[in-house]
């Protein structure tokens, strides 16, 4: 099995596909599709996960209203998982939208780390501090990625994957509840556990 890409205990009866699409063409894409890459190499999460990345650089409600219009052609995905910043925005009524598009046969969800997806980079290297906006949160990142200036919107080579059920702890503020799916969460945090919970990568 892929180093750090472990399947959850939960046996899964079927085979569930999965669409995930972000506008964040650098940052949110290299991780997703990394994350995917090595999810591939392991041949019992091929065998119970589909996964297809799309990037649609657009504002969070016209990525979702595309994604879900009619003549789209994504009605085969059990799960649609779109990946967003807050960017100094209220999410809120985007993921009110979100959870109203979910029916029984197809769920949608909209992932929103506040102030950026940094937040959830740092997690994989430590707790996260109490970012008041993206600049902290982005050079924290830099930092403990030891990137170059004109890298920083990348993965290093030794990025922790293995770490990820830490993440998934230290991706808010010690004391802070994970907030629940479709819902914005305080500054600093992310959602993006719910979605490593949904792909059956977290062991814990």
């Amino acid at each position: 099995m892929a180093r750090g890409m472990r399947r959850s205990t939960q046996s899964r009866s079927e085979r569930r596909s999965f669409l995930i699409v972000t506008n964040g063409a650098l940052t949110e894409n290299s991780y997703l599709s990394e994350l995917k890459s090595r999810m591939y190499k392991s041949k019992s999460l091929r065998k119970s996960v589909s996964v297809k990345i799309e990037v649609i650089e657009d504002d969070p409600k016209t990525l979702l209203r595309k994604v879900t219009a009619p003549k789209a052609t994504n009605s085969g995905y059990d799960e649609i998982w779109i990946v967003v910043d807050h960017d100094g925005a209220d999410r809120t009524e985007f993921l009110r939208r979100c959870a109203k598009k979910s029916t029984k046969k197809q769920k949608v969800i909209g992932v929103v780390s506040i102030p950026c997806f940094e937040v959830w980079l740092v997690a994989h290297y430590e707790q996260i501090r109490n970012y008041q906006n993206q600049k902290e949160a982005q050079r924290h990142y830099v930092q403990l990625a030891g990137l170059e200036q004109d890298k920083q919107k990348s993965l290093p080579e030794d990025f922790p994957w293995d770490r990820i059920d830490a993440a998934c702890e230290r991706s808010r503020l010690k004391g802070v509840k994970l907030p629940d799916a479709n819902t914005q969460g305080p500054c600093p945090s992310t959602t993006m556990p719910h979605l490593i919970n949904a792909l059956g990568l977290r062991n814990t």
